[in-house]
């Protein structure tokens, strides 16, 4: 049978150690970021933003994502042309895998080499216990009824952050229920996808990895390392 292109995104390199690079900025401190390398595509969703700030966060994202990936491709920041998938999900032609998330003012990319991920970040807030009901599985439910008030927030984004990055990986975005499959929550269980109704070989391929930007903001990376051991490297 032949095998997909995403597909082979997923399959990666056998017998070989996923090395994860975690680059993470202040959108706002990074004023000296060259903005002439966005594309022009780039530059018009800017100025679709309402807010100079938002503006300003979304162009300084995505060219300090440019000068990033340009450092592992070879490719000069502006000449770098992405693919997007049904979904959205921006990649690059060859060896080169990234994910981007942000967060308020925070961004964090997620850059390895043969295998696909996703990444998500986000800060803690206040959030109604009804979020939970509407989103979450039901044995998610119930683990995060399990863990108490004063820990629902830390367990809410816990499992926010590992869905999102689960989502990401696989390139589906959205259009999967987020019901639809389970992870932990708990400090004291290790991040693991435990269900993917969708596609259930996910259970076995994909790994989760926490994220702790303590005190205020929480992370999660899911790559198919197809159980291969997993270096993340802060940079």
């Amino acid at each position: 049978m032949p095998v997909s292109p995403e597909q082979l995104k997923r399959q990666g390199n056998a017998g070989l150690n996923v090395n994860i690079d975690l680059w993470v900025w202040d959108l706002d401190a990074r004023q000296d970021v060259d903005l002439s390398v966005l594309c022009n595509e780039e530059q018009q969703r800017a100025g679709r933003f309402v807010q100079p700030l938002h503006q300003n966060r979304y162009a300084v994202g995505r060219a300090t994502l440019r000068h990033i990936l340009a450092r592992y491709t070879g490719i000069s920041a502006s000449g770098l042309a992405f693919d997007y998938g049904p979904n959205g999900k921006p990649s690059l032609s060859g060896e080169v895998f990234f994910n981007l998330s942000h967060s308020e003012n925070t961004a964090a990319l997620a850059v390895t080499k043969g295998c696909d991920l996703g990444l998500d970040i986000q800060h803690y807030r206040p959030v109604e216990t009804d979020l939970a009901e509407r989103f979450f599985s039901l044995s998610e439910r119930k683990e995060l009824a399990a863990i108490g008030a004063e820990r629902f927030a830390d367990g809410f984004f816990r499992c926010w952050t590992r869905k999102e990055a689960v989502l990401k990986a696989h390139g589906e975005g959205l259009s999967v229920e987020l019901d639809s499959f389970d992870v932990t929550l708990t400090p004291d269980a290790p991040p693991q996808l435990l269900r993917y109704a969708p596609d259930p070989s996910c259970v076995e391929n994909l790994t989760l990895h926490h994220l702790d930007f303590a005190p205020e903001l929480v992370g999660a990376i899911a790559v198919f390392s197809h159980a291969r051991p997993v270096t993340i490297t802060r940079r």
